[in-house]
């Protein structure tokens, strides 16, 4: 294929070219294709060529970076037992080999571990700046049969050639975005976060911190990485997207991603995940053109922050100079500090903060704490330790964090807004429990959140107000200039980041969505109120699940309200002002929880109302909605008889099945029947006016089309095989 005539344009990038068939200064021996191709986990864009010699010619920009991935097609080492990949230049009569790489495989040998690697190469170009040269690509396969010599089995991925020129800040606002989560990291271990015990986090304090904004009071929107991840990628509620079943905990294909929206906008995208619950297939890896997750496989918790880098970063060094071109968004998600509590920094097995710890924990005990498996000997010592093993992982993922920051070129650095938050926390029996998933205290929670971007937001400053990850998606597509979206339930940040503007007053919502009972919080200046639905019938799959469900009925009350500003340990529940903020958790998950609603408002406290609601057809079953243990309901045929006592705490029931009309409504309040007037049918509960007088209220929620409803074989598989959920049996119905 012959290149074409005409002005070059200093630099290139392979893929782009060839997907728009401007081949300047390209030539092939044969058409080469284009594919999505997957290795060692890591997918990429790539062309395809046949083994032998493609070549560039054009303009070297100054001080010029080549970088060059190749690897041969996965199927290919079945019969091939080597690569031998080269780059060279010619220039005038002079030709200079630039880099080789290699990789050689045993064809014998299943994979893994004889699995191959992308194989990068990166190039300095600057002492033949302003020259015209040719630059060669060669591939060779050794073992490779004759007839498969002009099949396209070499992958280029990526092939960019970049100058320095034009790197600096046009003035324009799109910036470049580099979106950094941090599993398991919970805020009140941080140094820019007022953590006094070690200095766990430099590199985020001196790089982030310090010249950017910190957002003192962030939330995520559930306590663990499946819904927490859906809810900051899409900027809505995970209950809303998600089904029943944590097998089903995936980005339903209707619904936009962060990555897909960069994408749209003009953006490079690559995500680099760690965490292996976040697979392919189930939407994480939509909209990102490169993306790597690795595999379902329990070990992999033990892949640290260095291999995340060491994939990420050759992605940075090729996309980062071409960015006045085309800017890229970057999401990294590190598994550093998730369970085991092990990384390279320890000290003959012990925490580096603790090397002298004489007790029998390890890094790997966690999980077995968690479980009740593995007990403390000596509980004050011993939890101590399990601090210094986290807060070393912390350090450690820091420490990459830092070294990732290293490779944004200052100029580029200029105009690149940078993110850093968390999925979610980790208890440290802070309230009787470990790990995370089950509870929405503040050390599940409450995540970091900070923001550089350098001449937009100010430096050393803290924001202050109740911010939720669901604002990400709005605020960092504003940044990239794109319109707002309707549908997004979170809101721009940049005018309060940026000073021109205070934080929005919004309320925080969490909630569970993980085994055993509903539990849901909301966060509201400064005031919290978590409701845990303790009467809701649960049957736990498995030996893990039944002793979570029964410690959680033993440490959590059905409404605990706490001031987080004189209590921010949540420590001391507080009684009254239930009104103020139940109405804001009644109020999402009348959006989220199928069924028909029954629901008493302005009951007497202490007054009961008895009575039956019957239908035209039979109901499935009957849900409690955070009914006290002085409340009844049966059910039986086509109707549902209950006994509720009134209190401050909103409650109820919600009926499912396609039960089809009421027939009949019977309420008796004191032994009085209510009115006819004072059963409202089909009209939601105007929550946060209560009724001043006795009502009955049935309305019906309908499933969101959006949702997600088949369980996802590969998401049970990881969330089985990682110790998440149980192996699926058969449930009763309650």
């Amino acid at each position: 294929m012959a290149a074409s005539c005409g002005h070059r344009e200093p630099g290139f990038a392979l893929l782009p070219q060839v997907q728009a068939k401007s081949l300047t200064g390209l030539t092939f021996r044969r058409p080469p294709e284009i594919t999505f191709l997957k290795i060692d986990n890591e997918r990429r864009p790539a062309v395809l060529t046949a083994a032998g010699t493609w070549t560039w010619h054009g303009e070297v920009p100054a001080q010029a970076l080549l970088h060059v991935g190749v690897q041969a097609l996965p199927a290919v080492w079945r019969t091939v037992s080597r690569l031998d990949a080269e780059v060279s230049l010619r220039h005038g009569d002079t030709r200079e080999i630039l880099d080789v790489a290699k990789d050689v495989q045993d064809p014998t040998q299943p994979p893994p571990p004889n699995t191959p690697r992308w194989l990068d190469m990166e190039i300095d170009l600057a002492p033949w700046a302003g020259r015209e040269v040719t630059l060669e690509f060669s591939a060779s396969l050794a073992g490779l049969p004759p007839s498969y010599r002009d099949a396209n089995l070499v992958a280029w991925s990526p092939v960019v050639l970049e100058g320095r020129e034009g790197m600096g800040s046009t003035g324009s606002t799109r910036p470049n975005v580099l979106f950094i989560v941090v599993d398991t990291l919970r805020a009140d271990h941080l140094t820019p976060y007022d953590y006094k015990v070690r200095d766990t986090t430099p590199e985020i304090q001196r790089r982030l911190a310090g010249p950017g904004t910190v957002v003192e009071n962030a939330y995520s929107q559930a306590p663990w990485t499946l819904p927490s991840v859906v809810s900051f990628m899409t900027s809505r509620y995970p209950g809303e997207l998600l089904g029943d079943d944590a097998a089903s905990f995936g980005i339903p294909a209707g619904v936009k991603t962060l990555a897909e929206r960069m994408a749209a906008a003009g953006y490079e995208t690559g995500g680099f995940i760690a965490n292996p619950v976040l697979h392919e297939g189930a939407g994480y890896e939509r909209g990102f053109h490169t993306s790597y997750a690795p595999p379902a496989d329990i070990e992999w918790m033990r892949h640290h922050a260095d291999d995340l880098n060491r994939r990420a970063v050759p992605w940075l060094r090729a996309y980062q100079r071409a960015h006045q071109r085309r800017p890229f968004f970057l999401y990294l998600h590190y598994v550093d500090p998730h369970d085991p509590y092990e990384n390279p920094d320890m000290i003959a097995g012990r925490a580096q903060f603790m090397p002298d710890y004489k007790g029998n924990v390890s890094g790997e005990w966690i999980h077995g704490i968690y479980s009740g498996k593995l007990q403390l000997a000596d509980p004050a010592l011993d939890l101590t330790y399990v601090k210094a093993l986290y807060d070393g992982e912390v350090h450690y993922v820091d420490r990459h964090i830092g070294a990732l920051l290293d490779e944004i070129d200052p100029e580029v650095l200029k105009n690149t807004l940078i993110v850093l938050t968390a999925d979610h926390g980790e208890e440290h029996f802070d309230h009787g429990g470990w790990k995370h998933g089950q509870t929405l205290y503040q050390e599940q929670i409450h995540v970091p959140l900070i923001f550089r971007w350098d001449g937009h937001i100010p430096a050393g400053r803290r924001l202050s107000g109740t911010v939720s990850l669901l604002d990400l998606v709005p605020t960092l597509m504003a940044a990239a200039g794109a319109a707002a979206d309707p549908a997004w339930e979170g809101v721009n940040l940049l005018p309060a980041l940026t000073g021109k503007a205070p934080a929005p007053r919004r309320p925080a919502f969490s909630e569970g969505l993980s085994g055993g009972p509903l539990r849901a919080a909301v966060v509201l200046d400064g005031q919290k109120l978590m409701l845990f639905n303790r009467e809701e019938p649960f049957h736990p799959n498995d030996e893990l699940q039944d002793f979570l469900w029964h410690r959680d009925l033993g440490r959590f009350q059905r409404a605990e309200l706490y001031d987080l500003a004189r209590d921010p340990g949540e420590h001391h529940d507080l009684t009254a002002g239930l009104e103020l903020l139940q109405p804001l958790i009644n109020h999402q998950l009348s959006r989220e929880l199928e069924g028909l609603w029954v629901i008493p408002d302005g009951l007497p406290e202490g007054a009961r109302l008895s009575g039956s609601i019957t239908f035209e057809r039979a109901p499935a079953l009957w849900t409690p909605y955070f009914l006290g243990p002085a409340d009844r309901a049966e059910l039986s045929g086509g109707k549902v008889r209950f006994d509720l006592v009134g209190e401050q705490l909103t409650k109820g029931l919600r009926i499912q099945g396609d039960v089809g009309k009421v027939l009949a409504v019977e309420a008796v309040l004191d032994g009085h029947p209510l009115p006819p007037g004072a059963v409202r049918i089909g009209a939601e509960a105007p929550w946060g006016n209560r009724s001043p007088t006795p009502l009955l209220r049935l309305w019906t929620v309908k499933k969101s089309t959006e949702r997600r409803t088949a369980a996802d074989a590969e998401t049970e598989k990881r969330l089985t095989t990682l110790g998440y959920i149980g192996a699926r049996k058969k449930q009763k119905t309650p």
